[in-house]
C-alpha cells in the first residue's frame, strides 16, 4: 500500500473548503444563497440528494465491513437507513410531516407562536426538534413521538454506530490507514456544517448583528451558506470514500 495514501481524505477535504470559498468569492451574496439554499430544492441541494442516495446502494455492494454475516448486514443497514433519514432531512420532509399530521403546532416549518409555552410562560418558538418541544406538557403524545423517531433513526443510529466503530477508527488514525482519515475529514466536514449553520443565531445573538441586515443577503451570511451546504455534500462524499477505502482495505487483506 503506498504509505501516502493516507492523505487521499485530507487532501480531498482541502479542495472541497478551497472550492467552495472560491464560488463564495465569484458570486455575489443574493446568487449564492439561492442557488445554494431554497429549502432543499435548490439546484446545488438537488444535487447533492443523488451523492447520498448513492450511499446505501455503494454500502451494500462494496461492504466496508468485517466480520460475520450478521455483523456486516446490521452495519450496513444502520448506514442506509441514516443516509435516508439525511435524505429527509435535507428535503425538511420530517418537518412536513410534522405540518401535516399537527398543524395547530407546526407551521412554515416552525413552532406555531403562542401555542406552546414555557415554564415561565413565555411562547416557544423555533424549530420543533428541540428537547424543550419533548417535555413540554402541552405537546402531543404522537408530535413527541414523531420527534423521537427522527432523533432515533438518524442522530441515535450514527451515534450507536460511531461509538460502537470509535476505538476502531481511532486505531485507524493511528495507523495511518486512508479509510479512517477519510472518515475523520467525514466527521470534519460534519463540523464545518454545524459552525456555518449555528454562527449567524450566535453572531446575531451576541452582536446585534442580523445576518440578513438591510433586508438582503450579506457576504458573511453567503459564505455561511456556502460551507453549510458545502459541507452536507462533503458529507456525503466522504461517506462514499470511506466506504470505497474500507472495502479496498477488506479485500486487500483478504488476498494477502
Amino acid at each position: 500500500m503506498n504509505k501516502k495514501a493516507w492523505l487521499t481524505g485530507p487532501a480531498l477535504f482541502v479542495l472541497c473548503v478551497a472550492a467552495l470559498f472560491v464560488t463564495w468569492a465569484a458570486m455575489e451574496p443574493s446568487a449564492l444563497i439561492h442557488a445554494f439554499d431554497q429549502g432543499g430544492y435548490s439546484p446545488f441541494e438537488l444535487a447533492t440528494l443523488p451523492v447520498y442516495a448513492a450511499i446505501v446502494p455503494f454500502v451494500w455492494w462494496k461492504c466496508p465491513f468485517g466480520g460475520s454475516r450478521r455483523r456486516r448486514t446490521i452495519l450496513c443497514l444502520a448506514v442506509s437507513v441514516v443516509a435516508v433519514m439525511a435524505i429527509a432531512k435535507e428535503l425538511d420532509l420530517h418537518i412536513r410531516v410534522l405540518e401535516w399530521f399537527y398543524p395547530d403546532y407546526v407551521s412554515d416549518g416552525s413552532l406555531v407562536h403562542g401555542k406552546l409555552v414555557k415554564p415561565d410562560g413565555r411562547p416557544l418558538t423555533g424549530t420543533p426538534f428541540k428537547m424543550r418541544v419533548l417535555t413540554n406538557g402541552a405537546v402531543p403524545v404522537g408530535m413527541k413521538l414523531a420527534i423521537l423517531f427522527y432523533f432515533g433513526a438518524f442522530f441515535g443510529v450514527f451515534a450507536a454506530g460511531f461509538a460502537y466503530l470509535g476505538w476502531t477508527w481511532v486505531k485507524g488514525v493511528l495507523r495511518f490507514e486512508p479509510a479512517a482519515w477519510a472518515w475523520g475529514c467525514f466527521g470534519g466536514s460534519g463540523v464545518v456544517v454545524q459552525i456555518a449553520d449555528r454562527l449567524p443565531a450566535w453572531l446575531d445573538h451576541r452582536f446585534g448583528l442580523d445576518k440578513h441586515a438591510a433586508g438582503g443577503a450579506t457576504a458573511a451570511s453567503s459564505l455561511c451558506t456556502c460551507l453549510e451546504e458545502g459541507g452536507e455534500l462533503m458529507i456525503a462524499l466522504f461517506a462514499l470514500l470511506t466506504i470505497y477505502l474500507a472495502h479496498r482495505a477488506r479485500v486487500r487483506e483478504g488476498a494477502s
